[in-house]
């Protein structure tokens, strides 16, 4: 079976030495989950992941009820608003293919989706301008490398299984914080916030200087904008010495696997930071070979079919959403009181019709109108993909059926059934009809995705005439007073389990930002230390700082 949770990794692991329990208020493993295959051991949210009860009763304003009447109160809600007035918005509490099935009843219902990402979409945007998709890098590859760099990615914390793969390799780790994995890199280059561009920039400057490169359809173009800027600024917009970039220069040209991650992509322009990084790295020919290469989060469904890939005909960008415009808000598997940008906007919620159906009572959950619980993870039929490995991981029934909870195709069929809408299929096919792709088993309810026995973008890339596109936009980014550095936790997922709520910050910072923290942020919440470099409010999740976040568009940014 697989680790469900919305992380790099994509674990497969199994039940071990137990039985479950259930009772009216829990259910609860008497054994343990255990790591095995490509994944042999897991993190500390799985490991702890019994310790935190779902929900397992249904509610209307607060009060517990039957399962029944909260499908019969959903019916009722759903017959009687406008489909264009009902908002469906969905997170990624869940990475199993089949959880997206609810979308199937609300299209053709007629809803109104909310379209967009509060993690990699901005990053992703600038991956599919050069190369039309963003794939991942097989494990094959990486284990092929030489050197390796990561560039604004924490695997220590975030990718586990990553390390016993490059823990022998030369390691260069370029971010702003001293991370767990910059610790334990051969090389750190420590760079100022949000100029990962810059120094993409600056290093293609070398690359064009030495004479041998790549070019493309768009090269010239291209070249303009590298040589727009002057070396000199370059260097002191990103905070690097001559000495650390001919370094790094040196380990380019020798060849390595590119692991970039949310940290070059968090500023409203910095989706031309990942399109810039892959410019590079195409000079340098690191696309398609067997032994080097580039990567952000890949797509995990590549490779693998989706039955319920939709272009929906009623849809709003995520962040552009106003609440006032909608009746009824059905939110799955996401916590927007707590997750999501635009809080301010996302308080409205309270005012509403709001119909939660999720796994834990968190923020929103606590203030729904309907709380709807689904079932655990390990209570139904599912697949997933991963966006670290080119591995599919199947999912079968192996806790005890919980009768006051409901899984997404159980209610997608009964809501189907009381609308009279045709076309659903059974559970069993939709599975199935997953699986049914270019896939070789490699061991119980695990498949390899074959279309990675060759490097990625070996046969070209996914753009209009096949060609790599090359950066064709500058960055329009002005220096601020300070600036937000998020990171994940290694005990939370988005605004699950044991979450940190503190703000880190140094205490020699200026005064406008001190200022700034002292008039918006309780003091108990900050930490003061010198470990931060000056100017910076670092935090470990968006549970904080994302209620002073404001975005526009359909994948959030990270500035103030």
């Amino acid at each position: 079976m697989f680790c469900p949770l919305d992380c790099w990794d994509a674990c497969q692991c199994k039940m071990e030495n137990g039985e479950w329990k259930t009772s009216e208020k829990s259910s609860n493993f008497l054994g343990r989950i255990v790591g095995e295959g490509i994944t042999p051991y897991l993190c500390w949210k799985l490991n702890n992941y019994f310790k935190f009860p779902s929900e397992p009763l249904p509610k209307y304003n607060s009060k517990n009820i039957m399962l029944n009447e909260a499908l019969e109160k959903l019916t009722e809600i759903l017959k009687n608003t406008d489909p264009k007035k009902v908002l469906f918005v969905k997170g990624s509490g869940n990475m199993g293919i089949m959880q997206n099935i609810t979308k199937l009843f609300f299209e053709k219902y007629g809803a109104t989706f909310a379209m967009g990402s509060t993690c990699d979409g901005l990053g992703e945007e600038g991956i599919i301008k050069g190369r039309g998709i963003s794939l991942i890098l097989p494990t094959w590859i990486i284990k092929n490398a030489k050197n390796v760099i990561i560039w604004g990615r924490n695997p220590y914390v975030t990718n586990i299984h990553l390390i016993p793969m490059i823990k022998d390799k030369y390691t260069v780790t370029i971010d702003v914080i001293e991370t767990k994995t910059a610790k334990n890199s051969n090389f750190f280059i420590q760079i100022k916030p949000n100029s990962d561009f810059y120094l993409a920039i600056l290093l293609a400057q070398l690359v064009i200087e030495s004479g041998e490169y790549k070019t493309s359809d768009n090269f010239e173009e291209y070249k303009r904008i590298v040589f727009s800027y002057n070396k000199k600024n370059l260097m002191k917009k990103c905070g690097i010495n001559n000495e650390n970039l001919m370094k790094l220069f040196e380990t380019i040209k020798e060849g390595a696997v590119v692991l970039t991650g949310l940290g070059v992509a968090k500023c409203k322009e910095c989706w031309k930071t990942t399109w810039a990084i892959d410019s590079l790295f195409y000079m340098l020919d690191y696309f398609g070979k067997s032994d080097r290469g580039v990567a952000f989060l890949g797509s995990s469904g590549y490779g693998i079919n989706n039955p319920f890939s939709i272009n929906h005909k009623n849809k709003v960008p995520l962040w552009d959403v106003n609440l006032d415009d909608y009746d009824v808000v059905f939110i799955q598997a996401a916590n927007p009181l707590v997750s999501f940008v635009n809080r301010g906007e996302w308080k409205k919620l309270k005012n509403k019709t709001t119909i939660v159906f999720g796994k834990y009572m968190d923020e929103t959950a606590q203030i729904a109108t309907l709380f709807i619980p689904t079932k655990d993870f390990f209570e139904k039929k599912d697949v997933r993909g991963s966006y670290f490995h080119e591995y599919v991981i199947t999912n079968e029934k192996c806790k005890v059926k919980n009768e006051k909870c409901i899984s997404e195709y159980e209610l997608t069929e009964y809501l189907m059934n009381k609308f009279g809408y045709k076309g659903l299929k059974d559970e069993n096919e939709y599975v199935e009809e997953i699986l049914d792709s270019d896939l070789e088993k490699t061991g119980y309810e695990i498949y390899r995705k074959k279309v990675f026995d060759k490097p990625p973008y070996s046969k070209g890339f996914f753009t209009d005439n096949g060609k790599f596109k090359f950066l064709n936009e500058d960055f329009e980014y002005n220096e601020k007073p300070f600036e937000i550095v998020t990171a994940k936790h290694d005990k939370a997922l988005n605004s699950q389990f044991q979450r940190d709520e503190k703000i880190y910050v140094n205490p020699n910072s200026n005064n406008i930002m001190l200022n700034w923290i002292k008039e918006r942020i309780y003091q108990n919440r900050v930490v003061f230390t010198i470990n931060i470099p000056e100017n910076i409010i670092y935090t470990k999740g968006g549970s904080i700082i994302n209620e002073f976040i404001n975005c526009k568009g359909g994948n959030a940014y990270y500035e103030i």
